[in-house]
């Protein structure tokens, strides 16, 4: 393996099938010119299976539970599954907001959709943080819409990924819960 999983905040018996199922080797189309990608992490499999996906709930739940934040929001396809998942498996009541890449442009044109409210902390979720570039978009437009007491987890962060410093969670200006480390080999 190209990578190494430390279960800081799961059960490794728990989350290691996890892990284990968005890990894939081989000859990977790249986004970017720098030739193939030896290996990635795609959390959409394992999220797209209910026994996983119970999992990263209960991940989230236990961090909403010890925050006592009772709103979450997320931003793109590995998240939309989560949403739904807390929602439904919440011993408490929780309320949800969708962010969109951008505005739709009609009925109530706004980039974030759903029950949260500005006054109220909320806890936004993703899959994973490498460049934090999903991320900062998110914690963007939370802030233009007035959030101010906002907090974020995921279930995975790469070690060497800039994103935790650029969203200001290395200088404690960010509220930050992860699951699992990933570091390369």
């Amino acid at each position: 393996m190209y990578v190494k999983f430390y279960y800081d905040n799961v059960e490794k018996e728990i989350f290691e099938p996890f892990a284990m199922r968005a890990y894939y080797e081989g000859n990977i189309i790249p986004k970017n010119k720098k030739g193939m990608h030896k290996w990635i992490i795609d959390n959409r499999v394992p999220l797209s299976e209910s026994e996983n996906l119970k999992k990263a709930n209960e991940y989230f739940i236990k961090v909403l539970k010890m925050t006592g934040i009772r709103q979450i929001v997320a931003q793109g396809a590995a998240a939309m599954p989560l949403i739904g998942g807390i929602l439904s498996s919440s011993p408490f009541n929780v309320n949800a907001g969708i962010i969109r890449k951008e505005s739709k442009g009609y009925g109530k044109n706004k980039r974030i959709e759903g029950t949260i409210e500005p006054n109220k902390p909320v806890l936004l979720i993703d899959d994973l943080i490498n460049g934090g570039t999903s991320a900062m978009d998110s914690l963007e437009a939370l802030r233009e819409s007035g959030f101010s007491n906002v907090s974020f987890s995921t279930l995975m962060c790469y070690d060497w990924g800039k994103g935790k410093d650029r969203l200001g969670i290395l200088e404690g200006q960010l509220p930050y819960y992860y699951g699992i480390k990933v570091k390369k080999t």
